[in-house]
């Protein structure tokens, strides 16, 4: 297998590919032959470059020196179709280039898909058809609707569906992965997944860091379109999506795209910025960029017509972590000790990953009280060696064409149409500036009401 990486210089590359391809390496599930070429605009010597990474990276990595082997940085400024015909000979000097599998990584900003995925074609490094062939895209897939359809109309003029991986890594996360298992293995559950029984969804995603090196990237993009659009929209369609008639792959993305089509949104939509993004690095100093957004959102559907659906996501938050709270309603039942509280399932996201079910109970003792009781499960706790990160899952499952777990053109297409909106309404409401996740929690509380304290 040749596997290339676009935009090798970047930190997704540092911290997750190559991390990534070494875990697969070092459990033998890579191919027997396979090399990675890192191509970046940059100039580098190669042995410093890959030094450089080995500095950079975290974790624990005794069989490097042998795994580095495999690695290539190759100077190339991918703008230029000139480039690609001295990277197409080099391509042709692999031993056995014809019989290999071919993955080209674009982990590039979106505007540069159609200039390399073109490029590749015209230079035969990707063939219609041949299934050896395969282009995984990092998401964002464009920066808005009518980019993301015209991106996508040139890939499909030039290669097969098939070929076509829109990568959205939350999608590998382990405990997404488990939202449909405890949906539908479980009658307890989806016997009231419903409004009838459900008050209310959170799905939050926090980041710790700042945009630190990609603020000209983030500037361009805002937690809407950086989050939202991917990440959090994905978890909604997976939380809120009817059951299949099947789970296999075309049913399950059918019944996402349903939902995606018919979100609506409630206002005010909560957006902010925490202090000190505009001196960051390529950060133009009258930005009105996004770091921070909450979203009241609801679901045109008889499943869930009037359940809320809240999603929140920032930077620069106290700690970071990510999770789905569905909220029960509140039971009829009244106690002489008090209303019982309502019952929770936790869904952990990140970076524990993990189930917690709140209940209610009786109180140790001889009176007769009422009291919250906690069901908790760590996934990891009974795992032996290695869990795999998103990202070795999605390419592990590229080697073996399967896309299952990636996004559909369908799925973005609807997801992009909401997003349009909401960046239409960024003009008209307030652009908080916030120093502490603290500061833009009490303002959603104000908002939405006092639900959101166990965040």
């Amino acid at each position: 297998m040749i596997f290339t990486i676009f935009g090798a210089t970047g930190d997704l590359t540092t911290k997750k590919l190559i991390p990534a391809l070494y875990k697969l390496y070092e459990d033998d599930q890579m191919p027997n032959h396979f090399l990675v070429n890192m191509i970046g605009r940059q100039t580098h010597e190669e042995d410093l470059f890959i030094q450089r990474i080995w500095e950079q990276i975290e974790g624990n990595f005794p069989n490097w020196n042998h795994f580095k082997s495999h690695l290539r940085y190759i100077k190339m400024d991918f703008t230029e179709h000139y480039a690609y015909e001295a990277f197409a000979e080099h391509m042709r000097t692999i031993e056995d280039y014809d019989s290999q599998e071919r993955v080209y990584y674009l982990a590039t900003a979106p505007r540069f898909f159609p200039v390399i995925a073109n490029a590749l074609v015209v230079n035969a490094l990707v063939v219609k058809g041949n299934m050896r062939d395969k282009i995984i895209f990092e998401k964002p897939f464009g920066e808005n609707l009518e980019t993301a359809k015209a991106y996508n109309q040139l890939l499909l003029g030039l290669i097969e569906e098939s070929q076509i991986y829109r990568i959205d890594h939350y999608l590998g996360k382990e405990m997404l992965q488990n939202v449909l298992m405890v949906r539908f293995a479980n009658k307890i559950f989806e016997s009231i997944w419903n409004r009838d029984n459900i008050e209310h969804v959170t799905i939050y995603a926090f980041e710790q860091e700042t945009v630190k090196q990609r603020g000209g990237y983030y500037d361009r993009s805002g937690a809407l379109r950086d989050m939202v659009q991917n990440h959090l929209f994905q978890t909604l369609a997976l939380v809120a999506m009817d059951p299949p008639n099947g789970l296999n792959d075309r049913l399950i993305k059918d019944e996402k795209v349903k939902v995606l089509e018919k979100l609506e949104f409630s206002s005010p939509i909560i957006f902010g910025q925490y202090k000190g993004y505009l001196s960051e690095k390529g950060i133009p100093s009258d930005s009105k960029t996004e770091t921070f957004v909450g979203l009241k959102m609801f679901i045109n559907t008889q499943r869930w017509s009037r359940t809320p659906f809240y999603l929140v996501t920032g930077k620069k938050m106290k700690h970071k972590r990510a999770a789905v709270v569905i909220t029960f309603k509140e039971s009829n039942c009244f106690f002489e000790s008090g209303q019982p509280e309502k019952n929770t399932l936790t869904i952990e996201i990140a970076p524990r990953e993990g189930l917690a079910l709140t209940f209610n109970g009786k109180a140790p003792g001889l009176q007769s009280y009422v009291m919250p009781m906690k069901m908790d499960y760590c996934h990891l706790c009974n795992v032996i060696g290695n869990t795999p990160e998103a990202y070795e899952k999605l390419i592990l499952d590229v080697i073996h064409d399967d896309a299952s777990l990636f996004t559909r053109w369908d799925e973005i297409e609807s997801s992009w149409k909401t997003i349009d909106q909401l960046e239409q309404l960024k003009d008209y409401e307030p652009l908080y500036i916030y120093e502490n996740e603290a500061e833009m929690l009490e303002k959603l509380k104000s908002e939405w009401g006092q639900f959101l304290t166990y965040l």
